[in-house]
């Protein structure tokens, strides 16, 4: 038995010592190949070769991140961002508009103001005008009014309204109004009076609730 353990365990330390060897030459071409790669690879690209010898490995990384940034920014992205820029251009547009169009607004407004400001002054400046232009026809008539005798005044006063009457009587001096009154017609000097006394009234401190 021990006779036939011995050639086989001869046999197989030779197999592993043939197998070892298969192994390293292997390696060693592999090797060689290798260096030989790289050594074709320097000749052809020198400058590259030299930075990354000295300690800039990563260049090739960094520029292939930066290519990727890009490639996202002109994608999808860059074509967001450019909606926005003119959604928010167009806005921008609209509200010019908007604006120019109130300030036109805005003038013409201004310009009808002045126009009925314009209007009105000139009106109120009529109406005064024609203000003191009946006040001095009245004051016209009441100086004539006075100038007559008394009985000649009174029968025009009767024939006027009961009103009217009164305003002249009130513009006329106290004696002259007087002896008019005591002239005219009885129920209408009454009326005349009358009329005078209620002008006022409510303003007036009342001491006898007999007067008007």
């Amino acid at each position: 038995m021990k006779t036939r353990i011995l050639p086989i365990l001869g046999v197989l330390f030779a197999l592993t010592i043939i197998g070892r060897g298969v192994a390293m030459s292997s390696e060693s071409d592999t090797g060689h190949k290798a260096a030989e790669h790289a050594k074709d690879a320097h000749a052809e690209h020198p400058a590259s070769a030299k930075a990354n010898d000295h300690g800039t490995p990563h260049a090739t990384a960094k520029s292939s991140d930066n290519a990727d940034k890009e490639q996202c920014v002109t994608g999808d992205v860059l074509k967001v961002i450019n909606a926005k820029m003119a959604a928010m251009k167009t806005r921008e547009e609209e509200m010019a508009r908007k604006e120019t169009a109130f300030t036109a607004i805005e003038m013409r407004l201004k310009k009808e103001i002045a126009v009925i400001e314009s209007a009105k002054n000139a009106l109120n400046m009529g109406i005064e005008k024609r203000s003191k232009l009946a006040m001095s026809d009245l004051k016209h008539l009441t100086t004539m009014y006075e100038s007559m005798k008394p009985k000649q005044a009174a029968k025009i006063f009767d024939k006027m309204d009961s009103k009217f009457a009164a305003g002249f009587i009130r513009e006329m001096q106290s004696g002259q109004a007087g002896l008019i009154l005591a002239s005219m017609d009885t129920e209408q000097a009454y009326e005349v009076s009358l009329i005078i006394a209620s002008r006022n009234a409510k303003y007036r401190p009342r001491r006898d609730k007999s007067l008007p």
